[in-house]
């Protein structure tokens, strides 16, 4: 062999010599062995500092957490403290409303002339609540109606300097007003009052709608104390009630007058005008002047907020005795670590020649690591652009449905594994981002592809695009990451909110979005629609929208709107005017709800509160909640009348046994039970006079009776007594006249004249008439008193052979 053939096929010198010898450090590494040998001698000098350096950090931390857990405590009782609050003030509000409910219709001379029974009523309900202490009703002149703890009551007394009835007495009283705290003048006792305005007195000669007394419940700040105490924990924390003026209304730590009001700006009164409804601040005390954290949480549905405290110093001493047990055991393990950072500067020595090795490795697959990390790689692919040879990992193989192996692929491989529908534009996607020309140097899209067993799976790819001086890519590097299961989410979510959408728009309820930060309001179409704006003119302004409000709810609405942002929950029912599809305009009535829901993505960035909530329309509720109420009274009215009826019968009905009396009076009963009947078929709007008769001589057949006459639609007023009269008459044709025998027949028949109404009732066919009877039964009077006296009309009888024939008349005034 020669010297040039074996040169050819012998490996260079220097190359047998490196893979037989450990890697040979190089310059970097060995000057990174240096700085860490270095570094090693400062690491006892760090095991003493480190340590210290912990404990004041721990220190400091520890004050942080004390701190925080002071916060979260204070802030639980305060939240306790208006949750009892708003039990204890909603039932004196119930109460207050309950009283105004018994004072219905009554006027103050009603109220004094039985003041007695008025007093035994109010002091039961004051005894009934555990916290109120009396009741009063004052009148408009702020002299006291009667009390629950004096009777009789000194009228001589004058309230009108009291802050609750300046408030109540206002224009614009509010409906629920919470006073001040003052010392009451006849048992000198500390309170505070829950009142209202009177409603619907029975004073006359007050206009509808002005002021005419209130009500008051008044409760000892000290009962109420004793329940907060109850929610306070071990640590000398306060808990009191304050009202949004800074008045203080009850406090666990006792008062033995009224408190001074916290000041103006103070961090409370910050608070409250913020118009949140919790927070926490620092602030001085009102009694002593001590600094303290303050907790304060309003009460659901009253100006009042719970305001819980903890002084500063008892914060500071909780913490030093906290940092104390640290001490004890931190300075032994701060001699235990010096300890071990000495014999770890011995392993550190040792390892760092085993660790000169392994960073060569590290040096190596530091690229692959920082791709990974940057691109959360699930399944990794390399293309060389210039060779066409497609790089795939086991992950990936798996990912397309083939076995877990890395391997190469080519272009065509992967365009045949593309779904039929994306094939053309996930390629043209590829080759675009490729080209020479784009000059892109990142990859992404997303595609669905088959896998071999005829499954589909959606792929996220992302990959970056390496390219020469020229712009020429030259190699493709990236990853694919099934995300089929969250595009199953996203058309589940699409397909659910179409479905919501198409059964809120059949059940005509409409969606709505208010948005405070930018007063800009936000409808769905059927939400549009049912305000009588046209979908297709876009949104309406909130001008246009208010413009529609019916101007007896426009204000209410407002301020429940108000209220909303502050509560986060808005319940209404008001009218709207709205064009109707004649041009008139029509006026229906909307029930809305919504809650604050928070919303990011707005203006000023971050979240900001978003009130989200539904309309719909309940008009045919509220004309048939009128209807029902207004036939419920109807019903109340005729069982008066019809009860009146019946004990009129009573004390005139006589007979002659027991057995007979029940017989009559069960006859004349039923007889009103029919007409009843026949006037609640009709909404006791009246009944016709055909029926009338009919059901009284429906037991006799309708061979043996004929009746004529035209329709005729009696009113309840007539048809009562007519119903009765009618009785009568059909009992003594049953008893003496010709429904008493087989062959007797009875005709009916009426007519109208002008502003009468005539009828005639002919028997024929019964026994024999020799005359009228020597005198008059208890029946024929009240028939004859029925049509001269109750229907202002007339009556007479005639006593034929054949039977009697009565022909009476009646107003047509009567007739519905």
């Amino acid at each position: 062999m020669s010297a040039g053939e074996s040169s050819s096929i012998a490996p260079p010198t220097g190359q047998a010599a490196s893979s037989e010898a450990a890697p040979v450090p190089s310059a970097r590494h060995l000057a990174a062995r240096r700085r860490r040998a270095r570094l090693s001698l400062l690491l006892p000098l760090a095991a003493l500092v480190v340590p210290l350096a912990l404990l004041g950090v721990g220190a400091w931390l520890s004050w942080r957490s004390v701190w925080e857990d002071a916060t979260l405590q204070l802030s639980r009782t305060a939240d306790a403290g208006a949750e009892y609050a708003a039990r204890v003030l909603e039932a004196q509000a119930l109460a207050v409303a309950r009283i105004n409910e018994r004072l219905r219709g009554l006027s103050d001379a009603a109220i004094q002339g039985d003041e007695r029974r008025w007093h035994d009523e109010l002091k039961t309900l004051v005894d009934e609540l555990p916290q109120a202490d009396l009741a009063y009703v004052i009148d408009r002149n702020a002299q006291p109606l009667v009390a629950s703890n004096v009777f009789p009551v000194r009228r001589e007394m004058v309230l009108a300097d009291r802050d609750y009835f300046a408030m109540l007495s206002s224009p614009n009283p509010p409906e629920i007003y919470v006073s001040r705290p003052f010392v009451g003048r006849w048992e000198r006792q500390l309170l505070f009052s829950v009142g209202r305005v009177r409603r619907e007195t029975g004073n006359a000669e007050v206009a509808a709608g002005a002021f005419d007394g209130l009500i008051i419940l008044s409760i000892r700040p000290d009962v109420l104390a004793e329940g907060m105490r109850r929610l306070l924990g071990p640590g000398g924390d306060v808990l009191a009630l304050v009202r949004e003026d800074g008045y203080i209304l009850s406090r666990t730590s006792g008062q033995d007058g009224i408190l001074p009001p916290i000041p103006p700006g103070r961090p409370f009164h910050e608070v409250v005008a913020s118009g949140v409804a919790s927070a926490t601040y620092s602030a001085a005390s009102v009694v002593g002047g001590a600094q303290a954290l303050n907790a304060a949480r309003r009460v659901e549905g009253f100006p009042v907020y719970a305001v819980s405290l903890r002084l500063d110093s008892a914060i500071a001493a909780h913490w030093r005795r906290t940092i104390a047990s640290h001490m004890i055991f931190g300075l032994p393990a701060t001699l235990m670590l010096l300890l071990l950072a000495l014999r770890v500067r011995r392993d550190q020595l040792r390892l760092d020649a085993i660790n000169a090795g392994l960073e060569s490795d590290v040096e190596r697959n530091a690229d692959r690591l920082d791709r990974a990390a940057r691109f959360g790689l699930v399944a990794t692919f390399e293309i060389d652009l210039r060779t066409g040879i497609n790089r795939r990992s086991a992950e990936y193989m798996a990912l397309q449905g083939g076995p877990r192996s890395a391997g190469e692929e080519r272009h065509a491989d992967w365009v045949r594994r593309l779904h039929p529908d994306d094939r053309e534009r996930a390629e043209r996607t590829f080759l675009d981002s490729v080209s020479d020309a784009s000059g892109v140097t990142e990859y992404s899209q997303s595609y669905r592809i088959v896998t071999p067993d005829g499954g589909t799976r959606w792929i996220a790819a992302r990959g970056e695009i390496e390219r020469d001086a020229e712009g020429r890519a030259l190699v493709m590097r990236g990853a694919h990451v099934d995300v089929t299961p969250l595009r199953s989410t996203e058309q589940a979510l699409a397909e659910s909110d179409a479905r919501l959408r198409l059964a809120q728009e059949a059940a005509g309820i409409g969606t709505w979005e208010w948005s405070p930060a930018a007063r800009q309001i936000t409808w769905s179409r059927k939400m549009i629609e049912l305000w009588g704006f046209d979908p297709e003119a876009g949104q309406p302004d909130l001008a246009a929208t208010v413009a529609r409000l019916h101007p007896a709810d426009r204000g209410r609405v407002r301020r429940e709107m108000v209220m909303a942002q502050r509560s986060g929950v808005f319940r209404s029912e008001f009218r709207i005017r709205r064009p109707a599809p004649d041009g008139e305009t029509e006026t229906i009535w909307i029930t809305a709800r919504a809650r604050r829901l928070p919303f990011y993505g707005g203006p000023k960035g971050g979240a900001e509160a978003q009130l989200m909530g539904v309309a719909y329309d309940v008009t045919e509720r509220k004309l048939a909640e009128e209807q029902t109420a207004l036939l419920a009274h109807e019903v109340e009215h005729r069982a008066k009348n019809a009860l009146a009826v019946v004990s009129g019968l009573l004390r005139v009905t006589t007979a002659e046994s027991p057995e007979a009396f029940i017989q009559i009076m069960e006859g004349r009963v039923q007889a009103l039970a029919r007409t009843m009947t026949l006037l609640g078929q009709y909404r006791w709007r009246g009944a016709l006079l055909k029926e009338l008769i009919q059901h009284e001589l429906a037991p006799f057949g309708e061979t043996r009776i004929a009746m004529s006459g035209p329709g005729l639609m009696l009113g309840s007023e007539v048809a009562q007594p007519l119903s009765m009269a009618l009785h009568e008459m059909t009992t003594n044709a049953a008893k003496y006249g010709a429904l008493s025998v087989p062959g007797g027949r009875l005709e009916v028949s009426w007519w109208t004249e002008g502003e009468m109404v005539h009828l005639i009732w002919r028997e024929t066919g019964g026994p024999r008439v020799e005359g009228p009877p020597h005198r008059q039964s208890f029946g024929t009077q009240l028939i004859r008193q029925t049509f001269e006296n109750r229907l202002g009309g007339q009556m007479w009888q005639r006593w034929e052979p054949g039977g009697l024939v009565c022909e009476v008349s009646f107003e047509l005034g009567g007739v519905a």
